[in-house]
């Protein structure tokens, strides 16, 4: 397999893509393929138009148990020609034995029915695998989302019996006026259920159609599954980051060679290089060269200087006096250092250890204060955007006319009063249903009249429907959320 010659770009794709890669490959080289596929079927379809030309329905049957056959050949030619091989007339026919013999018994028989067969063929008969390995390596590409060779299962099914229909439509629509007339009365009397032995040239018709179909779309199914197969690879395996580098290194490859031969020449001496090396001494020993070097004493290592030239004297008090001091100064430091460390060491472990008390407040376990909403579903409920006297004036507004603006103001100012004064928690993004239910949650007073009031905010609101004028007196009397009410 030489990733270099490879025919399509490889990189990793949806299986839906990757569908559509294998759909393409076919269309390429659709003609040959479909001579290669019958050639595949030739060893069945022979002896059975022979032998089973009175029974047309197990002529059917032999014809659809020999499509795998024909089927290997088709993906023998679509794997060379990916890679850049195309194979000749010769090598195909050198195959077709392989293709006949292959686990023959295995896969014409106990894995005939398999759904997966277009995912698995490839692992077969392009890798050479079988038994436990053969498993172990078909749970992997199926690992990657088998749903989809699942669907192109039923897409051959559903495909298969739409195209036989098809063509035997199409084919009925080129047959002279009267020539058919036997065929209605056999489709006519096979409708209504009695037993007819139809006409042999309308078998020969039903099965033809129904064969041209299970070839056309075995071909381009086995397009599409090596299409799943080739992405399912190129996703496990790397294979577009392989290719990437081998054509990097291609690349690299003369400029690594001028490299090569450049320093090559390099190493080539000059009839006179025997001087060199006294020449590079003269030019170090010049002082430009000459390697300076400074030591530079910290501070904070004083103590331990002190401490070593003092334990080095044998004679004075001062010798003795200075031993003390730096090695105290030393200790000193130490304990310093490590006793803050602690402390602040501890002090995070108790802001962590304690942090819910921060969160729910400090001393008597009172609750912090959240931001009140000032706006709740566009409506200001802030107390200073409201009248002294909310009745009264809604219900002014409701004589004037504006009743959308009477019924907004007492449900707002409802609203306002169960944030400031009920502490009702509403976020600015809260709907009616979620300030009913957060009431309700709360058990804040006067929930039945809140209940009423926002079940006529909403009739008037989204459908337009305004209560009637008794109704709307009585909401402004029994408004509760103020000491002042009309009288």
């Amino acid at each position: 397999m030489r990733l270099e010659a490879v025919t399509a770009e490889l990189r990793p794709r949806s299986d839906w893509e990757a569908i559509d890669l294998g759909l393409a490959l076919v269309r390429r080289d659709f003609w040959s393929l479909s001579s290669i596929w019958l050639l595949g079927m030739s060893p069945m379809l022979l002896p059975a138009i022979w032998l089973l030309p009175e029974h047309p329905v197990w002529f059917c049957l032999v014809f659809w148990w020999w499509i795998p056959v024909a089927s290997r050949l088709v993906l023998f030619k679509l794997s060379r020609r990916l890679f850049g091989d195309d194979p000749s007339k010769r090598e195909v026919l050198r195959e077709f034995p392989k293709a006949i013999s292959r686990r023959f018994l295995f896969r014409m028989f106990w894995a005939r029915l398999s759904p997966w067969r277009p995912l698995t063929m490839p692992v077969e008969d392009l890798e050479g695998l079988k038994g436990k390995a053969y498993s172990a390596r078909c749970r992997v590409l199926m690992r990657r989302g088998d749903s989809s060779v699942i669907l192109l299962a039923m897409w051959r099914l559903f495909l298969s019996f739409w195209m036989a229909v098809t063509i035997l439509f199409t084919v009925a629509l080129f047959i002279p006026d009267g020539s058919g007339q036997g065929w209605s009365e056999s489709i006519t009397l096979w409708l209504q259920g009695e037993k007819v032995v139809p006409p042999t040239s309308l078998s020969i018709m039903v099965i033809g159609s129904i064969c041209c179909a299970l070839g056309l779309v075995d071909i381009f199914s086995i397009g599409a599954g090596f299409g799943i197969y080739v992405n399912h690879r190129t996703w496990i395996e790397g294979w577009d980051v392989e290719l990437a580098f081998r054509r990097l290194g291609n690349r690299l490859l003369g400029i690594t060679s001028l490299l090569v031969f450049g320093l090559m020449g390099s190493l080539v001496m000059p009839a006179d290089a025997a001087n060199g090396a006294e020449v590079i001494e003269e030019v170090l020993d010049h002082e430009d060269f000459e390697v300076h070097k400074e030591t530079i004493r910290t501070p904070k290592w004083d103590w331990l200087e002190n401490w070593s030239s003092g334990s080095g004297s044998s004679s004075g008090s001062g010798g003795g006096s200075g031993v003390g001091g730096g090695l105290l100064e030393g200790l000193a430091v130490i304990l310093k250092v490590g006793l803050i460390g602690g402390l602040l060491v501890l002090l995070a472990w108790l802001i962590y250890r304690y942090r819910h008390v921060f969160s729910r407040g400090s001393g008597g376990g009172g609750r912090i204060a959240k931001p009140q909403a000032k706006v709740v579903m566009g409506m200001a409920v802030a107390p200073e955007s409201l009248p002294e006297d909310v009745s009264d004036t809604a219900l002014r507004l409701w004589n004037e006319g504006q009743r959308h603006e009477a019924m907004s103001l007492l449900y707002r100012a409802s609203i306002s009063w169960m944030i400031n004064q009920g502490g009702l928690e509403i976020a600015e993004s809260d709907t009616e249903s979620d300030c009913l239910r957060r009431a309700g949650q709360a058990e804040v007073r006067h929930l039945s009249y809140f209940d009423g009031l926002t079940r006529r905010w909403m009739s008037l609101a989204y459908a337009r429907e305004a209560p009637s004028e008794s109704d709307w007196e009585r909401l402004c009397r029994e408004w509760p959320f103020s000491e002042r009410r009309v009288k």
